[in-house]
């Protein structure tokens, strides 16, 4: 649907409600005046032609109100949307994009690893709002992810229409939930070191930087936040080292518990071997989780 031929449609539902508004109104003033002068007829061919007009009037705004109510259907029903919740494998898969009101019917889920299939997608006959429930933008929540669902869609012959949303690293309520968890925690002398996985694309996901400033914004003024990756310069190891806070909270920007959390995190061991303490808290996706206002 182009947006002028969207323009004029809602134009045109617009003014077909606004008259049957008006016809509804001038047919329940009709009836309401020709029930005062029936009350002063007394000749009964006179009454029985008013009456006559009451129930036409009647009629008249019933049909409005049905006719509205057809106008009203197919008005919002052009604007009707589906959600399309796409995770990199099925621990993902129950995480909502946060501060997202989704009807229940209208909310589809799959995984990239299990690969895509037409039957767990949407109908295209409206939009599709597809969320990459992913920590980082790049291959996966684009080519991959356009690929697999062009895919899907063409072996059922489907056309849909697509429209990719930021991947839930980007989403300022990560920020937000992690700040409210932190808060209790921090103390002076209390840093954060923030692990993110590295990516092979030629330049960095700008979710983790992004993340990190929002976090500065949050917490006290003077809270040491640092950011080091696995499998990326700088690493988390280098970037623990350098840090001046004795006492460090390693924050993983991850989506689940997993590989990554078991085997490429700095350990308390690391931290002991350069003077500090390491205490490691949940992985940032699960911190939307614990957070009840979102």
């Amino acid at each position: 649907m182009s947006f002028p031929s969207s323009m004029a449609k809602r134009t045109r539902a617009e003014w077909g409600l606004l008259l049957c508004s008006g016809v509804f109104v001038a047919a329940v003033l009709g009836a309401v005046i020709c029930g005062e002068r029936m009350a002063g007829v007394e000749e009964v061919e006179r009454a029985r032609h008013l009456r006559l007009l009451i129930y036409a009037h009647f009629a008249m705004a019933q049909a409005a109100i049905v006719v509205a109510g057809v106008l009203f259907y197919f008005k919002h029903r052009a604007w009707r949307r589906y959600y399309l919740v796409v995770s990199y494998n099925e621990k993902g898969m129950q995480l909502d994009p946060p501060g997202v009101i989704m009807p229940p019917g209208r909310v589809y889920r799959c995984h990239l690893r299990g690969g895509i299939k037409a039957e767990n997608l949407p109908p295209p006959e409206a939009p599709i709002l597809v969320y990459p429930m992913l920590m980082l933008s790049g291959h996966s929540s684009g080519d991959r992810l356009q690929r697999a669902l062009a895919e899907a869609y063409a072996g059922a012959h489907r056309k849909p229409r697509l429209f990719f949303q930021p991947v839930l690293g980007a989403s300022p309520w990560l920020a937000q939930a992690t700040a409210e968890h932190l808060r209790e925690q921090l103390h002076p002398g209390v840093g954060v070191l923030v692990v993110a996985h590295g990516s092979a694309m030629p330049e960095s996901p700008p979710e983790p930087a992004l993340f990190c400033r929002r976090l500065r914004e949050l917490l006290p003024v003077g809270t040491e936040i640092r950011l080091g990756y696995f499998g990326q310069e700088p690493e988390s190891l280098d970037v623990l080292r350098t840090m001046e806070a004795r006492e460090i909270l390693l924050l993983p920007f991850l989506l689940t518990e997993g590989v990554h959390t078991r085997r490429d995190l700095p350990t308390p061991e690391d931290a002991a071997a350069c003077g500090k303490q390491l205490r490691r808290l949940p992985v940032v996706a699960g911190l939307l989780q614990s957070t009840p206002y979102l």
